[in-house]
């Protein structure tokens, strides 16, 4: 299986995405930078549409938002959600945000929220979102930090068994490597805000938390390994966690840095 139908796939697989945390963790970006009548958006990853349809709310009918993603499932329930709030200012296109190719300087706003970091070729994205930004325009997006999730004690784990496990957060995992590049694709009046949303769980909850074999990548080399290799791994990782337990429990972190830059 390819790593864009692994993607399309586990996105599918999540048409109950939707709660009251997701949403608001996604339509926090407007904290930070919001659009204004009469602009035009463009939404990557819009998924069920939670800030494409905030953003049509913010340009009203005068303003435009273009919502982009793979995941069929998910862009289905973005349509159901448009039609029952009679929105007539989105459109939606199933299409690949890095096969996706708009006329120069488009759109005064570009969103994506949670997903910069599934795109292969991040520096190619920021590149592409910066030619089709209009000049005073501002992109928008959420990452997390290279140790959100357990990520840095999955790589151990990993590591401890001979396999080397690219971060998926880890371009982007840190506000220094966040500046860079975006300096490199050219934006400016670059803003890190960071939030925390880490908790602390139960033992058994953060071991439960990987299976010894899922991740999100590219260069997953993790997809063709045999079940005992599997089961060792898992076991790695259930002592790298063991050893972070503390009184209050095991800290799963959840830090969000929500960037703003802009094309001045």
């Amino acid at each position: 299986m390819t790593y864009k139908q692994e993607i399309i796939d586990f996105y599918n697989a999540r048409t109950n995405y939707d709660n009251e945390a997701t949403l608001n963790r996604a339509i926090a970006l407007f904290d930070y930078a919001t659009p204004c009548p009469g602009q035009s958006v463009l939404d990557v990853a819009t998924g069920t549409g939670n800030i494409a349809l905030k953003a049509a709310q913010k340009v009203d009918t005068s303003g435009s938002v273009i919502g982009i993603d793979i995941a069929t499932e998910l862009l289905k329930i973005a349509q159901q959600k448009i039609k029952a709030q009679n929105l007539s200012n989105v459109e939606l296109i199933e299409v690949d945000a890095q096969a996706y190719d708009p006329e120069p300087d488009k759109f005064d706003a570009i969103y994506c929220s949670y997903a910069i970091v599934l795109f292969p070729n991040i520096p190619k994205i920021l590149e592409n979102w910066y030619r089709c930004l209009k000049f005073g325009g501002f992109i928008a997006f959420t990452c997390s930090s290279e140790n959100s999730y357990l990520a840095l004690s999955i790589v151990k784990a990993c590591a401890k068994n001979g396999i080397t496990l690219p971060n998926l957060h880890e371009p982007l995992g840190t506000p220094e490597r966040i500046q860079h590049l975006l300096t490199q694709a050219k934006f400016n009046q670059i803003e890190i805000h960071p939030r925390q949303m880490g908790t602390y769980l139960s033992l058994e909850k953060a071991q439960s938390r990987w299976n010894g074999q899922f991740w999100l990548h590219t260069d997953n080399p993790l997809r063709q390994l045999k079940p005992e290799k599997i089961c060792l791994l898992k076991a790695s990782y259930d002592d790298e966690i063991a050893a972070l337990e503390t009184e209050q429990g095991v800290w799963y972190e959840e830090l969000i840095y929500y960037v703003v830059a802009r094309k001045a």
